[in-house]
């Protein structure tokens, strides 16, 4: 069964979708980092579809959309009356079959595979406050969906947005793993504090998704006074990955398909494949 991980910060701007476009993106491209081909699903969960924007060129983004070929899919059956005022439920609690919202990003001929679904501006729509009652339908569909893409990818990424909402819920509760992005810098620590506080109140019962923090946008060298702070916290150390993400300029170019790290010539692009490289081979381990 695969591995769902979920990348949020209730903070913005910590580089949350960079680092699921890219991990996801080396688990699938590179067979050692994970010892052995993988098939990657990255799941764009967030109504500013950015991590859509980065993978998919605009003609091909928009016939999906057209289409209905995005996460919103996965929630709700009719899209044809959407209604920021009037709150939505599904018909049916079964959502669509995995293969038919998925858009190929990269192919491997021993069976790598990368796949993304996309998001839509739309999706803003059910970002609004919901009953148990009107919620239940909605979660049924999403934890189904998950279980389905277990069955089919070793590691499903789940780019969530950064609020609290149906989105975060329903995320939350079917992953096995939650990848906090962290700018080491005043005030992170109480940041890293509330969203631990939240990943805990969304469990169901005592089981949970594990938390890890990853030092995002850090000096190349030296460790900075606030990664320090945070490691050496006796509530946070045991949950920050030993690598970080170097501050580098490739890993945020990304757009319409272009731009990654593992074909960009770049200055310092071979300095800023071996650090994800490293990040990823970490995150492999991830059970």
């Amino acid at each position: 069964m695969g591995t769902v991980i979920t990348v949020m910060n209730m903070k913005g701007g910590v580089g949350k979708t960079t680092v699921a476009m890219h991990l996801g993106g080396m688990l699938a491209r590179y067979p050692r980092v994970a010892n052995g081909e993988k098939k990657v699903l990255l799941i764009d969960y967030d109504p500013q579809f950015n991590l859509s924007q980065a993978f998919i060129p605009p003609d091909k983004y928009y016939e999906l959309e057209a289409q209905h070929k995005t996460v919103l899919s996965v929630l709700l059956d009719d899209q044809s009356d959407l209604n920021p005022y009037s709150l939505q439920t599904p018909d049916s609690e079964s959502p669509p079959s995995v293969k038919t919202l998925t858009y190929s990003l990269f192919r491997g001929r021993d069976g790598r595979q990368l796949h993304i679904i996309a998001s839509t501006l739309n999706l803003m729509y059910l970002a609004m406050g919901y009953t148990e009652k009107q919620l239940k339908p909605i979660e049924v569909r999403f934890g189904k969906f998950i279980t389905e893409c277990r069955g089919i990818y070793d590691f499903i990424f789940i780019d969530c947005h950064p609020a609290g909402s149906v989105f975060t819920k329903t995320s939350l509760r079917n992953s096995d793993h939650v990848l906090i992005p962290v700018i080491p810098q005043r005030y992170a620590v109480r940041g890293i504090g509330l969203m631990l506080q939240f990943i805990k109140a969304k469990k169901l019962g005592i089981s949970g998704p594990e938390p890890h923090i990853l030092f995002n946008y850090v000096r190349r060298s030296g460790i900075s006074p606030e990664e320090t702070e945070i490691r050496q916290n006796p509530r946070f150390g045991r949950r920050c990955m030993t690598n970080t993400l170097k501050k580098y300029k490739v890993f945020s170019e990304p757009m319409d398909g272009k731009g990654f790290v593992w074909t960009s010539t770049k200055p310092y692009s071979n300095q800023a494949f071996s650090n994800i490289y490293q990040v990823a081979t970490e995150l492999a381990k991830f059970k």
